[in-house]
């Protein structure tokens, strides 16, 4: 099988030239995925793929300090021939010069002479990217186009849609990509009822996530000898991820050996600040890089995600740090959402939706032991390690993508 795959990641030698050029916040959780999927692929046999990258970031020059993106090639492994196509950063304007630049390097590929069968997989459901899999399966029918949906249209850019016109404009792309879909092959989607959007019968197969750990994360022995008596939540400090209601259920809670510490930023950081003036035990500790985030879940007690069942986009949506705080070792408290597929429940403390569901389930799980709390990590870290890898999430897809054939 000869895959091409069109993606939007940050290649790991330009990585650091996009976070000095990045005005506010990168696309660290798309990037993650994508990886994920390029790692996934690279550890299945008889898989030979390349990739063709057009970069997510923002556009110059309110999100971005660069105008114009170079081409350039590099490898995501030993041997690998990848690039990376080169685009002016206008809004609006982007679109159509990434679409060029990606076209003609479909175009090369698609008319290599090979025996292999050829398959087209699109990461995520953008203009450009929209346009090529329409194009290519007008001109190249032979060819298997699958798209990954992270996100669906109506759930990106979710602030803008306040604004009249961006909610119009938002309406006729929706219908222009259901229009340009309908003869994509299959689609690898984050949860089940993402077909539902579609308005035709989809072959689908769902990825809600993929790790970066391995077995052999979990048979390593754990560093920290003792935890701090700490519960930790990293990710946009927004009150519509439940970010208050933590921090108000926590403050309810009389117990000073415990204190409650926030990574990231968002726009209810002073909300919190002020809130945490009464309240010596909660630390705002701001952006963080990954690296240090991820050594700092290890090293506390509990990890939350507080984020509720209560919003639409829940039931389209799989947070990408269930999988990260589970694959760390550290038991996680969170609700059980509706994208969530029915096997995690049983790797957490689950929160009922009920109006003190988060502050029963905090004091619950501070009262356990050590021991306790430790057991609940280590068997939702076995359950990710196993059931989530990056070869074992990507054997779905290409098990998919041979049926396709049949």
């Amino acid at each position: 099988m000869d895959i091409l795959c069109l993606m939007g990641l940050f290649p790991k030698e330009y990585e650091s030239t996009i976070l000095k050029n990045s005005k506010g916040g990168v696309q660290n959780a798309a990037n993650k995925f994508q990886w994920g999927i390029v790692n996934g692929l690279d550890g299945i046999e008889n898989v030979q793929f390349k990739i063709v990258n057009s970069l997510y970031i923002g556009s110059y020059p309110k999100r971005y300090k660069e105008l114009k993106i170079p081409s350039f090639k590099f490898s995501h492994s030993d041997n690998a021939k990848d690039i990376n196509v080169g685009f002016t950063n206008l809004t609006i304007l982007k679109n159509f010069s990434r679409y060029k630049g990606i076209k003609k390097q479909v175009d090369e590929w698609a008319k290599e002479k090979n025996e292999d069968q050829k398959v087209l997989l699109a990461y995520a459901m953008t203009s450009p990217f929209v346009e090529i899999l329409n194009y290519v399966k007008r001109k190249y029918p032979h060819i298997i186009c699958c798209l990954v949906v992270p996100d669906l249209p109506e759930f990106m850019n979710a602030s803008s849609m306040e604004k009249s016109l961006y909610k119009k404009a938002k309406k006729l792309q929706i219908n222009h990509f259901k229009r340009n879909l309908k003869k994509v092959d299959c689609y690898v989607l984050l949860t089940k009822y993402m077909k539902e959007w579609f308005e035709w019968d989809v072959k689908y197969t769902v990825v809600e996530g993929i790790s970066s750990k391995t077995k052999e994360d979990l048979e390593k022995p754990d560093q920290i000898k003792e935890k701090r008596k700490s519960i930790l939540y990293a990710g946009m400090i927004e009150e519509k991820y439940g970010v208050v209601d933590l921090v108000k259920a926590f403050m309810q809670i009389d117990n000073d050996e415990w204190s409650l510490e926030l990574f990231g930023n968002g726009s209810s950081v002073n909300k919190i600040r002020e809130l945490s003036k009464d309240d010596s035990r909660i630390h705002l500790r701001g952006l963080a890089p990954n690296a240090q985030v991820l050594r700092e879940q290890k090293e506390v007690e509990l990890l939350v995600n507080p984020r509720n069942d209560t919003q639409s986009f829940t039931k389209y949506s799989f947070p990408s740090k269930v999988i990260e705080y589970m694959g760390s070792g550290t038991p996680m408290i969170g609700y059980k959402l509706s994208g969530m597929p029915e096997e995690y429940k049983e790797y957490f403390y689950c929160v009922n939706n009920t109006e003190n569901g988060l502050y029963d389930t905090l004091k619950m799980a501070m009262k356990l032991s050590s021991r306790e709390r430790n057991e609940m990590g280590l068997q939702a870290q076995e359950f990710i390690v196993t059931k989530k890898t990056a070869v074992v999430q990507c054997n779905k897809i290409i098990k998919m993508l041979e049926q396709q054939y049949v």
